[in-house]
């Protein structure tokens, strides 16, 4: 079994049962609440898994090109070495820019000038501006929602689009929804959310349930949500300070669609799904510049404090605390029977998350591993780790799931979630 930190002795809830020998929520879960269960995902992929050792020499050469003549012999290469996130952090990641032919072929045989993406850092300096760098976005984008949606699916009542690497209107959605002539579906926009974007997009299903139980929307008892994250084209390979060197090994692509069923839409349906039991996201005070997400001349740009350790420690076990008592919980006595699913935005904060909260190294193996086998892919990271729960024969029905992600503001988003 793979260590998630809940034990043997995990039991089927019912309406009436405690979980794992505490109460179950009630405040969270009463009789007069509407239900929201999360279920169906789907990854999807376009590319292949490329090693970050292999992507590393890649992007060292990569920067070479873009540099040519005016970089001193080695600094770029050093600067790499010195900055680049370990491939014992990351073991691969997917890169949506550079095709699988080209990744396929050893770096030394790479001619970047022939390469679409790469190619255009000939043109000018910085390379590609914003815009041609979203033409891209909303080619790839397109290419991951046909994927989710083969002809032949059933419309949703309403489609929420994520994304914080990429955006314009009409949107990829809009343009599918047209062209599938899903007249009947809602299109919703949750953009520049940071890698928190999951949570956001799962409240705004549940008020798009609400009000289609209330009689003021058409949802039905079936919101979905679909995240495209393209963090590949925000390259920066003129820069070589250890921010920009991290980020372009950090962040990788990420595509997947789930959606968010009424109770009684899912049992109808059947099969796996998180129940969502409760939401917060709060702006932690005094922290508008530990992280930033922009957009600038030739892309989108973030930046990072010193600060957001210290921040990030301040305020966790106070946040999550809350959260939990609020549903009727307790961290210290509940927490070794919960799922944790931190978002890994590298593994420092992964480990500094754990510390704040005490939890085991067996606890944060899950978001360990996420990081370790895909990189950092922005807002579609959290719900591909709950696809991967959700596809565990071992997790049992009953479990309780705390998912916690933080982004621009300085903002920490939590969502606690039941196995049904």
């Amino acid at each position: 079994m793979v260590p998630y930190g809940t034990g043997a002795d995990t039991v089927v809830a019912s309406e009436a049962t405690a979980v794992h020998g505490f109460p179950k929520p009630t405040k969270a879960t009463g009789a007069d609440r509407m239900g929201v269960v999360l279920s169906d995902f789907r990854p999807v992929y376009l590319t292949e898994l490329v090693k970050q050792e292999k992507l590393r020499e890649i992007s060292i050469r990569f920067a070479e090109f873009v540099a040519g003549s005016n970089a001193a012999p080695g600094t770029i290469r050093a600067a790499w070495e010195k900055y680049c996130v370990s491939p014992r952090h990351i073991e691969s990641r997917r890169i949506s820019v550079l095709p699988d032919a080209e990744a396929a072929k050893d770096p030394a045989d790479l001619d970047f000038a022939t390469i679409p993406f790469t190619s255009t850092f000939l043109a000018k300096a910085g390379g590609p501006d914003i815009d041609d760098r979203l033409a891209i976005f909303r080619e790839h984008a397109r290419a991951a929602l046909e994927k989710m949606y083969p002809h032949g699916d059933d419309a949703p009542g309403e489609l929420i689009h994520v994304s914080t690497t990429g955006y314009r209107l009409p949107s990829p959605v809009h343009e599918l929804v047209s062209e599938r002539n899903w007249f009947r579906t809602t299109v919703s926009h949750c953009y520049h959310q940071g890698c928190y974007g999951a949570f956001p997009a799962v409240r705004m299903a549940a008020g798009s349930l609400a009000a289609a139980q209330s009689g003021l929307a058409r949802a039905g008892g079936r919101v979905d949500i679909a995240h495209t994250e393209i963090c590949s084209i925000h390259v920066a390979p003129d820069c070589l300070d250890a921010e920009h060197i991290i980020c372009d090994s950090l962040f990788a692509d990420g595509f997947i669609r789930y959606s968010a069923f009424t109770d009684d839409a899912f049992r109808e349906r059947g099969g796996r799904g998180l129940e969502v039991i409760r939401y917060a996201d709060t702006t932690i005070p005094n922290s508008l510049d530990a992280m930033t997400w922009r957009p600038i001349v030739n892309r989108f740009e973030m930046t990072l404090s010193i600060d957001v350790p210290r921040l990030i420690a301040a305020h966790t076990e106070e946040f999550i605390g809350t959260l939990l008592k609020d549903a009727g919980l307790d961290l210290q006595s509940d927490k070794g029977d919960i799922i944790w699913v931190i978002h890994p935005g590298g593994p420092a904060i992964v480990d500094l998350v754990g510390s704040c909260l005490q939890l085991s190294k067996d606890q944060i193996s899950l978001s360990k591993a996420a990081l370790r086998e895909g990189g950092n892919k922005s807002s579609a990271t959290v719900p591909h780790i709950w696809d991967r729960l959700l596809r565990d024969p071992d997790v049992k029905q009953g479990t309780l799931v705390v998912s916690l992600a933080f982004g621009p503001g300085l903002t920490a988003a939590a969502m606690i979630a039941r196995v049904v």
